[in-house]
């Protein structure tokens, strides 16, 4: 496994963003493409899944393995699908409270290639996928 990690400030407080990354079902509402996509979740807390299709990553589905209330930080993993060319893929997102109405989104990730993926293209596509979204979660965010 190759290990990640992304983060960035974000102009919205952590209680208002933790609102909407802790609901797992929520991911269409804020993700780029969301209006197009399909999302169904089964499930409820930990062990739940959300599949859905998004254009530019077709169907994946992910399954929540953790939600720290405490740390405002959740954790999934991929089950289905090979989003960026990963086969195997996990990713724990948290926020921390800096002041002043903003908070620091960390998304510490591992990724397995598929086979032949150069793992340098695939940090690349998440780097870009996580700055997108962190952003994007900010936005929404703002409007609750």
């Amino acid at each position: 496994m190759v290990p990640f990690h992304f983060g960035m400030t974000l102009d919205v407080p952590a209680t208002t963003a933790w609102k909407v990354l802790r609901d797992f079902g929520s991911l269409l509402a804020w993700v780029k493409g969301g209006d197009t996509a399909t999302l169904e979740t089964t499930g409820s807390g930990v062990g739940m899944v959300r599949d859905f299709t998004l254009p530019r990553f077709g169907t994946v589905q992910h399954r929540l393995d953790e939600v720290n209330e405490a740390e405002r930080a959740i954790r999934y993993s991929l089950t289905k699908g090979r989003p960026l060319d990963m086969k195997d893929y996990w990713t724990r997102i948290s926020l921390t409270d800096t002041g002043g109405g903003q908070c620091r989104i960390d998304w510490l990730s591992e990724f397995e290639p598929h086979d032949g993926a150069d793992p340098d293209v695939i940090a690349e596509g998440l780097s870009g996928a996580y700055r997108d979204m962190s952003e994007r979660l900010a936005v929404y965010a703002s409007t609750l």
